[in-house]
């Protein structure tokens, strides 16, 4: 027969049903993180101010004790001013700050709660990112504590937790594990992404110590931020197949089409409205652009694109709910493309003169001209030739069998035997000796080959092209 020890069922019991509570706890805590897609614009922003002095934050935000100047254990100031116990003392995290100030923590000897905020203005069904900065503010070459490992300070360890408006249901958890002291200061971001559920438009941030205080454990925190988060979208240039895009100055005006692709890794379906900017800072909707691309025209200077997205179509035109793909930038140079430069026009040139070959009959009887359309003195011209003809008809006799008739860029072939008739063709020949333009004349000189009774003989003569004006 078996005995029962009951007493030590009971003890068991009651140990059993302490640790299991733990345990689903457990399920609740995740690895800290970022939102892996595209984010939408902060919902709220803590950095603390600005300015000299030690101030409070609201009453009901920690459990810690408020202190002017040196920080004790279990103590907290709002403060640009951490210049105690060998602390950093470089001031907040938020750029561009001037005297900048930080939540300042000198933790607890327990661990506990130091930090608490609610987060209204949510959406339901979506997903948000919460993120802050962290630092560790004893330096690791700061080593007065002999009694510790290597005498170096104690680590940081802060948990983050997000809860419902009610504060009984713990949403998502997060812990920081343990951050030792640098040589240098060395702010670090953390993040959370959760979701809201149906009906939740708020939720509680706390924040937790979960080392020991004493010699260390000493932080700051800034730039606290709630956004939305949603899938990662690609943005792309349909027509040169990019995700961005230069171009020189005369490839405008330029168009195309964007088309945005998300990954589905958050939202299951999805809404649009694309935006554009001139400077990619302040953004208009395009209206009556909704789909998952749009045709952009007439691109004439540096623009920006983006598409707002949501999962639901009442949350798209609300910034607390949707989320921004990543901004398309249409960059335009200031130089053009050297393989497009148009090329030069030319320059009108002045009209020529119509020139045709002047052709001359010569016979006993005199000269006749039968084309003469630039020849503008016949007689003139008719009285040379005779001049000449007499002449070489007492000089020396020159025989040839071929005359070539320049007619412009034309050239005309004749065969003339040296038997031929007196006189019957006559060749040009033209060299121009001054070319002219749109203001001056053109001079030339031209070569008159003609047929006589024993062969060919020549004359050479210069004219002028009249400029018509």
């Amino acid at each position: 027969m078996i005995k029962l020890n009951l007493q030590a069922v009971k003890k068991n019991l009651k140990i059993l049903f302490l640790v299991f509570p733990f345990f689903i706890g457990l399920t609740l805590q995740a690895q800290l993180g970022f939102c892996t897609g595209n984010s939408g614009d902060p919902i709220f922003i803590e950095d603390f101010g600005a300015g000299k002095g030690d101030v409070k934050i609201p009453s009901g935000t920690t459990t810690y004790k408020f202190t002017k100047g040196l920080p004790a254990d279990g103590t907290y100031k709002v403060s640009s001013n951490s210049d105690y116990f060998g602390w950093f003392s470089e001031g907040d995290h938020t750029s561009g700050d001037i005297s900048g100030r930080s939540l300042i923590v000198n933790a607890s000897y327990k661990p506990g709660e130091f930090f608490k905020t609610p987060i209204s203005g949510l959406c339901e069904n979506t997903t948000y990112e919460f993120s802050a900065w962290l630092i560790n503010i004893f330096p690791s070459y700061n080593t007065p504590c002999g009694f510790f490992k290597n005498g170096s300070a104690l680590p940081i360890n802060v948990t983050f937790e997000i809860w419902d408006s009610s504060g009984t249901t713990l949403l998502k958890s997060g812990d920081t594990d343990d951050i030792y002291g640098t040589n240098t200061p060395n702010w670090q971001e953390y993040g959370l992404v959760f979701k809201t559920k149906s009906g939740q438009t708020s939720v509680i941030l706390k924040m937790r110590n979960n080392g020991r205080g004493g010699c260390g454990n000493d932080l700051a925190i800034d730039d606290i931020v709630f956004k939305t988060c949603g899938d990662a979208v690609i943005i792309k240039d349909e027509v040169k197949k990019t995700t961005n895009i230069s171009l020189y100055k005369n490839e405008l005006p330029y168009s195309t089409k964007l088309s945005a692709t998300p990954d589905f890794s958050v939202f299951s379906e999805h809404y649009y409205q694309w935006q554009e900017s001139s400077n990619g800072l302040d953004w208009i909707n395009i209206e009556g652009e909704n789909n998952n691309s749009v045709s952009v025209n007439n691109i004439n200077s540096t623009s920006y694109y983006r598409v707002l997205i949501a999962e639901g179509v009442t949350n798209l035109l609300n910034s607390l709910c949707n989320s921004a793909s990543e901004i398309f930038k249409v960059n335009i140079l200031s130089t053009e493309n050297p393989n497009k430069v148009k090329k030069p026009v030319p320059k009108p040139q002045p009209k020529q003169e119509k020139r045709t070959t002047t052709l001359i009959r010569l016979s006993p009887m005199g000269v006749t001209a039968i084309q003469n359309e630039s020849v503008k003195n016949i007689d003139s011209l008719t009285k040379d030739i005779k001049r000449t003809f007499k002449a070489l008809k007492e000089g020396p006799k020159t025989r040839k069998q071929v005359i070539i008739v320049k007619n412009g860029r034309h050239i005309i072939y004749d065969k003339v035997w040296i038997d031929g008739a007196v006189g019957k063709f006559v060749q040009t020949e033209e060299k121009i000796i001054k070319q002219g333009d749109a203001f001056t004349d053109t001079i030339v000189e031209e070569t008159l080959y003609y047929k006589t009774t024993y062969g060919y003989n020549l004359i050479k003569r210069t004219y002028t092209i009249k400029v018509k004006l």
